[in-house]
């Protein structure tokens, strides 16, 4: 019965990772069309290929391991920059809301990384 159970959260958590990938690359693909962010537009293109490889590869080996905890904390650095610049600037309307979107979804990708390699290791 333990086995079952541990199968289906790794099932449950491979989906919140797939939903957590599209809900990251969606915002960070729009960003990098929108004018508003065109003073940041090299660097949100550089996360979002960062991003769609990491994606890419989950896909693959179903696992997050393979991203170094380094890489992840560098990558949600960048983007807590790029969120703390436009978050707060009201002249934007509901566009700065995607720069919010993108640290909570990168930090939910870091969350699950953490969970999967947790279950990993109770095997």
């Amino acid at each position: 019965m333990e086995e079952k159970k541990r199968n289906s959260d790794e099932v449950n958590t491979i989906g919140e990772i797939d939903v957590a990938f599209a809900r990251l690359i969606g915002p960070l693909a729009t960003m990098g069309v929108l004018d508003i962010f065109k003073d940041d537009r090299d660097e949100i293109k550089n996360l979002l290929d960062i991003v769609v490889n990491w994606s890419a590869e989950f896909q693959l080996k179903r696992t997050l391991a393979f991203i170094s905890r380094e890489d992840l904390l560098d990558v949600y650095e960048r983007i807590e920059k790029i969120k703390d610049k436009y978050v707060y600037d009201v002249s934007l309307g509901d566009d700065n809301e995607l720069s919010d979107d993108i640290s909570i979804w990168m930090w939910e990708i870091m969350l699950l990384r953490k969970k999967q390699i947790e279950m990993e290791s109770e095997k």
